[in-house]
């Protein structure tokens, strides 16, 4: 795996990544949500549509996913293994494992930090959660990560200032949230499908697909994630297919820096 490669997975521990795609230039203009569909005809009870998809959201205390990614930026293409392990609202935890199980790079998220440990280059990086916001939009915050790894809709979307819409057996919601145009398609179960996001400013955009759904203590969680962005000339793409899945049990989030690690 080339370093270049790894350093922009593992400072994002291979999911903010995909905002990663520094676009400076004002964005073309674009169609309001609204006129995207011409087809689609008007919910008459929006607000039974809402409360049935914010039923429909997976919760969870404690989550632990084990999956098969392939990750490619540009002209780079990789498979590695994930381990994630989530405390709803409070920490994400990465391992990125790449031939052999080998691990390359382990990541510890909190609402206000990010800490990782480059095990191949034996770096060790300590930011605070805003760091992201060099490669991200500020309203993707620790609960919207959260949100995309489990494929829930993203926070202060689904609510009674989205505009609602139905086609065919599933419905979508869009709006602007602070600059950020969404678009949300839910199927029949309620279950997000397709989660479309730009920032009117920068023109970064992604892509988010939801599949496989499988039914974990009573709720359905999908086991195969897309996510695809462009901006200019760059193009990220990350597909994980979680192969264990697992929630509510006791889970640790192991994070000890071993003392020859360099200090970023």
């Amino acid at each position: 795996m080339r370093k270049s490669f790894l350093n922009k997975i593992i400072i994002i521990a291979g999911i903010v990544v995909v905002f990663g795609c520094k676009a400076r230039k004002e964005a073309a203009p674009i169609p309001s949500p609204k006129e995207t569909v011409s087809s689609a005809k008007p919910v008459s009870a929006t607000e039974t549509v809402l409360k049935n998809i914010s039923t429909g959201q997976f919760d969870f205390k404690t989550l632990s996913l084990k999956a098969r990614a392939e990750l490619s930026i540009g002209n780079n293409n990789n498979d590695v293994g994930m381990n994630i392990r989530i405390r709803k609202d409070e920490t994400i935890w990465v391992s990125i494992t790449a031939i052999a199980g080998l691990e390359v790079a382990r990541a510890l998220i909190t609402p206000d930090s990010i800490k990782v440990m480059n095990r191949l280059e034996g770096i060790y990086t300590a930011k605070p959660f805003s760091y992201i916001y060099q490669y991200a939009n500020r309203q993707i915050d620790f609960k919207a990560l959260q949100a995309l790894l489990v494929g829930n809709a993203i926070p202060g979307t689904v609510s009674d200032r989205s505009d609602a819409e139905i086609l065919g057996n599933q419905v979508r919601l869009s709006g602007n949230l602070s600059g950020i145009l969404y678009k949300l398609t839910f199927n029949p179960d309620n279950k997000l499908v397709e989660n479309n996001l730009k920032d009117s400013a920068t023109g970064k955009e992604l892509l988010a697909g939801y599949s496989n759904f499988q039914v974990i203590a009573g709720m359905k969680v999908p086991s195969s994630v897309r996510l695809s962005s462009a901006a200019q000339n760059k193009s990220v793409l990350i597909e994980l297919k979680y192969n264990s899945v697992s929630m509510n049990e006791t889970i640790e989030f192991p994070f000890s820096v071993p003392k020859r690690f360099q200090v970023n």
